[in-house]
């Protein structure tokens, strides 16, 4: 991220490379009507996917957003929050993984467990013209995921 401007040919580059490996993927996928997601991991920046997504322009082609991965690379590396990301995925995102972190490791935590700021990231959902899946993906405790779900809703 931080040699862009030396490089200037490393974005394009790397979206052609993408592109051509997703080729016959993305073929067979719209065959048998799979939807394929490019979910965060680190990224610092949130328009660098969406981007690329945009530029493949496939309709088997999606964004994902973990809510976990992106308060972590936001605390590790001044990535921006997560309803930035969400915003920024706006008509192609396909995904949303609710987690809660500590900003130090993946915990997989209930929303409300952590740290994440939901208030905005559930606005900046509710403004999307599309409806992403919303997947609750905690490794623990699944007995009280009911509850998770109130605690969400009554944040809208």
């Amino acid at each position: 991220h931080l040699n862009r401007r030396n490089y200037p040919n490393v974005i394009p580059d790397m979206y052609e490379a993408v592109a051509d490996c997703l080729s016959p993927v993305l073929a067979h996928a719209g065959n048998i009507g799979c939807t394929l997601m490019l979910e965060n991991i680190d990224d610092t920046d949130p328009a660098t996917r969406v981007d690329l997504v945009r530029q493949i322009n496939h309709p088997n082609l999606k964004v994902s957003i973990d809510t976990g991965h992106v308060d972590l690379a936001h605390n590790n590396y001044s990535a921006p929050p997560v309803n930035d990301f969400i915003a920024a995925a706006s008509g192609v995102l396909g995904h949303v993984h609710l987690q809660d972190v500590d900003g130090y490791a993946d915990r997989h935590w209930h929303p409300g467990e952590g740290h994440i700021n939901w208030s905005p990231l559930l606005k900046a959902l509710a403004r999307l013209e599309e409806t992403p899946r919303l997947i609750l993906e905690v490794r623990r405790h699944t007995d009280q995921l009911p509850r998770t779900v109130s605690w969400l809703e009554s944040l809208l």
